[in-house]
């Protein structure tokens, strides 16, 4: 259930007794703008490590403890034109506590989100040195694993003249290195009085119970940023890029564009044929180039609706990139022209509804299904709509959704030859 709190914030609550604790996540929603990036990863930092009360890690995990052993974290992401800062509370449910920790849970999301530990009305200049030096090394370290260099590249390939969806979720280097306290507090001041705020609960809680501490939060009203959520890439010739680096095994990665709604039949339609692309162990790519073919160490497939592609990742030897290329075309092609079996595509619905299942046990799950709802309107988050949907999907449907794939980018971090 959506509850409009003041214009621009709104509460979502799941009441559900299926588990025995209660997540709280305040998201914070604007529009994607690469050069905020950085500063917005920034900020989730030191707000996590410090506030006004509790101005150590130290404190805030006494405080944490001291509620029977919540967790806590802020987090960035983003999906299609939003980025998002999250701020995620999991605490013991109150009726196994037997003490008000929602409450207390509430009341330190308010302190860390909304008293944050200022001097001179500036963050404490020990507490921005020191997460900045730590998120510049984390992102530095990023190179460290080649498979997710060669994602993050890809990303920069396909997406080419839009920095917005070039430039990864959490920033660059870069644009870190420029922040200044000031730029900070101008981001942070930002994100509390114009950002969009989704709340979600979810838990053995009503909404007569949560509203009224949502409330204490504080939050002003501010206009409701106006922005489609799906972005699609317009199509360009195929663009490729090969990258030389000491590397156990190359890295070929294919982006495609994807035409999907979000959530219609045309969602579901590229749900199946990615699954059946290279999103299982049954799909082709994982049995045709993977096992049969043994051109690849691993091969698999990702669709990613709200930006409108598919990514195709493999680790291989070098030297047979075009080897695998070809087969990998020929798997698409294969989808297309419907060279799959009814009993394949049986068991490729069967798994995706068996994962789908399986998911509903975690409150983490469900707290992400009430965002969507809350975004997506024609979103459905039970798993009855789900099967339907998967179910409905036709041979024909999955036909058209492969043969609407177009490359736009590949891209190779391949192996550098010996000195």
């Amino acid at each position: 259930m959506r509850i409009q709190l003041t214009d621009g914030v709104f509460l979502n609550v799941l009441s559900t007794k299926q588990f025995k604790t209660t997540r709280v996540a305040v998201h914070f929603i604007a529009p994607a703008k690469a050069e905020t990036f950085a500063a917005r990863t920034l900020l989730t930092s030191v707000l996590e490590t410090s506030s006004a009360r509790y101005p150590t890690q130290a404190a805030l995990s006494a405080a944490l403890e001291a509620m029977f052993g919540a967790s806590f974290g802020i987090g960035v992401a983003k999906d299609g034109t939003m980025h998002r800062v999250t701020a995620t509370l999991n605490l013991v449910a109150d009726q196994l506590a037997q003490v008000p920790l929602l409450a207390q849970g509430f009341a330190l999301l308010h302190e860390v989100l909304l008293r944050p530990l200022l001097v001179a009305g500036q963050f404490d200049r020990t507490v921005f040195d020191r997460e900045r030096k730590n998120l510049a090394a984390y992102l530095g370290s990023l190179d460290e694993d080649r498979q997710l260099q060669a994602s993050l590249a890809t990303l920069r390939l396909y997406f080419e003249g839009n920095g917005a969806q070039a430039t990864p979720s959490f920033g660059t280097t870069a644009q870190l290195e420029r922040l200044t306290q000031a730029d900070l507090m101008h981001t942070y001041q930002a994100m509390i009085r114009h950002d969009q705020i989704e709340i979600v609960v979810v838990g053995d809680v009503t909404e007569e119970q949560v509203r009224p501490l949502a409330e204490q939060l504080g939050f002003s009203a501010r206009p409701q940023p106006s922005f489609a959520l799906s972005y699609r890439q317009a199509e360009a010739p195929v663009r490729q890029q090969t990258v030389k680096a000491h590397v156990n095994q190359a890295k070929l990665n294919l982006a495609y564009t994807a035409p999907s709604d979000l959530y219609g039949r045309q969602y579901y339609a590229n749900v199946v044929m990615n699954e059946l692309f290279g999103g299982s162990p049954l799909s082709l790519l994982f049995t045709n180039v993977r096992e049969k073919a043994s051109l690849a160490y691993y091969a698999s497939s990702a669709f990613n609706p709200f930006r409108q592609f598919v990514m195709v990742q493999t680790g291989i030897d070098g030297a047979q990139r075009e080897q695998v290329q070809s087969l990998i075309t020929a798997q698409l092609a294969n989808l297309a022209s419907g060279e799959f079996s009814a009993a394949l595509l049986a068991q490729i619905k069967e798994g995706l509804l068996n994962a789908r299942q399986a998911a509903y046990d975690s409150p983490r799950f469900l707290a992400r299904q009430e965002l969507l709802q809350a975004l997506v309107p024609t979103h459905q988050p039970g798993y009855a709509a789900y099967a339907a949907a998967i179910t409905a999907v036709t041979k024909q449907e999955v036909m058209a959704a492969a043969a609407a794939l177009r490359l736009q980018a590949v891209y190779c971090l391949d192996e550098q030859e010996a000195e």
